[in-house]
């Protein structure tokens, strides 16, 4: 009797258990609150970091919302905070998050560089890295590792990258990648300004990286390819992406209106940094100028999946020209497509116009599609690209110039 009362409690207590358990396993935890962040330039001129509900429809304007910026600003995605950087005018640096039941934006701090920086990326939850370069000269170079936590400069690493005193020629920093023990630096060779004019460009036929060991910032050596140009831009943020298998993308322009003067003749395309490797792919070069029908990437960003968008150059004949958000409407040259980086496949984007350019490229990915900027002298709206499809559709209109930045950042309780 003994024996059964206890095998009944046994029985009690292990149904007790198993229904909490199924209780307990069924408890969802709440989603985070999101809200998109815009950089804008508005009508007169001034960066405006603002919070939007929604992208797809209506109306965006700066006028009495979000924070203005004390300069020409550059905006990058730093894990949940946002980086709002200063242009040649201002090395000001300052960390902004969401927070509160409206989703404020909060200050999280600044720092000051002692040069401009001109290539950025997001390593972890804790460091941010920054590149600064002069405009001109001689001067070292230097890698910021910058703590988030509470925005600020944890160490410089000055560095030379490629100098070639014989020819007046430096580095000038377009990308900045880390994967693993090692940093991945693109750069382009410019004049410093006394013999070789200042952003000339008379060695852009091949492919270069520098290669560092990090968290060190040790210098281990310099790559280079001879089958297309020098990778990314001035003031490009996406040089080079890293795939879901830890491969590191690059891409390189081969273009007059994207700042390459003389202009390059290998052709504009994707190289591939194998993951646990520190040399280009041997095996791997996407020749975008030949797939596409002659065009040329202006600058590229990566959706997953072994895909890119191309903000494409369809017109090559003005130097700087891909620099216009605000071209003259009808002189609009940009156009966008989807490329497969495993079967090198070139797939035109639909329902969606031509655009002006600009310095980084506004582009947020998310769900299978990309919301970026189309703008010319009339204004700017956002468009929503959908990935599987290539087809586009119209979203909200923008008050101000251009859309400098669209992001999306949990909101912190």
């Amino acid at each position: 009797m003994k024996k059964q009362f206890l095998q009944l409690i046994f029985t009690g207590l292990s149904l007790f258990s198993f229904f909490s358990c199924e209780e307990s396993s069924n408890t969802t935890t709440p989603a985070e609150e999101q809200k998109f962040v815009l950089g804008i330039e508005a009508e007169g001129g001034q960066d405006v970091l603002l919070t939007a509900d929604t992208i797809f429809q209506g109306e965006i304007s700066p006028i009495g919302n979000g924070l203005e910026q004390p300069a020409w600003m550059s905006f990058f995605k730093a894990g949940d905070m946002i980086i709002a950087a200063g242009y040649t005018s201002d090395n000001i640096f300052t960390g902004y998050s969401l927070s509160g039941e409206e989703g404020q934006l909060i200050n999280e701090g600044q720092l000051i560089t002692d040069q401009g920086v001109y290539a950025t990326t997001n390593v972890d939850d804790n460091y941010f890295i920054a590149i600064g370069s002069p405009r001109e000269g001689f001067e070292e170079r230097t890698i910021y590792l910058i703590d988030k936590n509470d925005m600020s400069i944890e160490s410089r690493a000055k560095t030379r990258i490629d100098e070639r005193r014989e020819e007046d020629l430096v580095a000038f920093p377009t990308g900045v990648s880390v994967v693993g023990d090692k940093l991945f630096l693109s750069y382009f060779l410019t004049g410093t300004g006394e013999t070789v004019p200042a952003f000339a460009t008379p060695k852009a036929e091949t492919a270069k990286i520098a290669v560092y060991d990090y968290p060190s910032m040790e210098f281990v050596k310099l790559i280079e390819d001879t089958r297309t140009s020098e990778i990314g831009r001035y003031t490009s943020d996406f040089s080079m992406q890293e795939d879901e298998n830890g491969n590191i993308y690059t891409f390189s322009t081969s273009s007059l209106a994207c700042g390459f003067l003389p202009t390059p003749t290998t052709p504009s395309g994707f190289l591939r940094i194998k993951n646990g490797e520190t040399d280009f792919d041997s095996d791997y070069f996407f020749n975008f100028q030949e797939k596409s029908g002659g065009y040329k990437i202006n600058t590229a960003v990566y959706l997953g999946n072994g895909k890119m968008l191309v903000r494409a150059v369809m017109s090559d004949l003005v130097h700087w020209s891909a620099y216009s958000p605000n071209i003259e409407a009808g002189s609009e040259h940009l156009s966008f497509m989807i490329v497969d980086l495993n079967d090198q496949s070139v797939t035109q984007v639909s329902n969606i116009p031509m655009t002006g350019g600009g310095w980084e490229m506004a582009a947020l990915v998310k769900d299978g599609k990309v919301y970026v900027n189309v703008s010319n002298s009339n204004g700017a709206k956002i468009y929503t690209i959908d990935v599987a499809t290539a087809k586009a559709s119209e979203g909200a209109s923008i008050v101000g110039h251009y859309t400098k930045a669209i992001f999306e950042l949990n909101v912190a309780e």
